[in-house]
């Protein structure tokens, strides 16, 4: 896609791309680098360092607003300044954070009452637990907002559903984190694991329903259920997830294993690498079908 706009002093030369858009995955990857960076050198100071109990509220809140700052640093002021920005990123985080704090949050801890009844279960009873719980609420609202406030106007390439995705879900994390810091005490590495996890986790959520929005909207024949399946995979992720860095965190995965000394390190590179591989998966479906999109467009001009 080559074009001309008058903000050059010169015509592009022939071979030279104009993307109007800001491309997502640089900022995604800059941003969850930086938080986990922050968390890998806060783990290996407090190591070393006894900071004291008095410390650790403060440092929980100031940790609550380092991915949203990443955010709006690498994702919102960015996209500002592209040629052709996405429009409501914001108000999209904003309205994630309201719908967590007014139904996601209290619906899972006052109505549902998730750790009362599932904390001491197996595993598979647990991934099931959490997955038609805590996993459906939130794949639910996210789904909803995408869905009301942006599908399908303001979906104008199958990446626009990776930066909306990620907006609610850093809007929703953020909430998600406050309630953590407020609702325990943990010490600073802790917590920041948990701002980690949380954030990531939420992040697969995000951009996997938007990815089903996209398929949607752009797909000459989207596959039946298709967007149902990518509400649901949503929520089986975080459902396998948060027991599985709890197990892997604090004990074993099943009652008849002890484990002596805790390891939250593990849970923590456990939640980066499902990321990882969950991201990299979306990058290749989407980047094979905006191929197929342009070789499609392409065709078409020749007919």
């Amino acid at each position: 896609m080559t074009a001309y706009q008058s903000r050059f002093i010169t015509p592009p030369t022939e071979q030279e791309e104009i993307y109007p858009y800001r491309r997502v995955w640089p900022s995604i990857i800059v941003e969850n680098g930086a938080l986990f960076g922050l968390v890998i050198i806060l783990f290996a100071v407090t190591r070393f360092v006894s900071i004291p109990a008095r410390f650790h509220f403060p440092i929980g809140i100031v940790l609550c607003f380092v991915p949203i700052g990443l955010w709006l640093i690498f994702s919102y002021y960015r996209e500002r300044s592209a040629i052709q920005p996405r429009q409501n990123l914001l108000l999209v985080a904003i309205i994630s954070a309201l719908a967590a704090n007014a139904i996601g949050i209290p619906l899972v801890d006052d109505v549902l009452q998730v750790e009362r009844w599932l904390s001491l279960q197996n595993a598979i009873n647990r991934i099931v637990g959490y997955t038609f719980t805590l996993g459906l609420v939130q794949s639910m609202i996210v789904y909803l907002i995408l869905r009301y406030l942006i599908w399908p106007d303001g979906f104008r390439s199958r990446f626009d559903a990776i930066a909306y995705g990620a907006a609610v879900a850093t809007g929703y994390a953020f909430v998600t984190n406050l309630h953590f810091v407020f609702s325990t005490t943990s010490a600073p590495d802790i917590a920041a694991m948990t701002v980690f996890d949380n954030s990531v986790i939420l992040q697969i959520t995000g951009i996997l329903v938007g990815y089903g929005l996209s398929e949607v909207r752009f797909s000459l024949r989207p596959m039946v259920l298709l967007l149902t399946s990518t509400v649901a995979l949503s929520a089986l992720v975080s459902g396998i997830a948060i027991p599985i860095r709890a197990g892997l965190s604090n004990a074993g995965l099943s009652p008849l294993v002890s484990i002596s000394s805790t390891n939250p390190i593990l849970g923590f590179f456990f939640s980066a690498v499902i990321f990882v591989v969950v991201s990299a998966g979306l990058a290749f479906l989407l980047n094979t079908a905006q191929r197929r999109d342009i070789e499609a467009a392409a065709e078409d001009e020749n007919l």
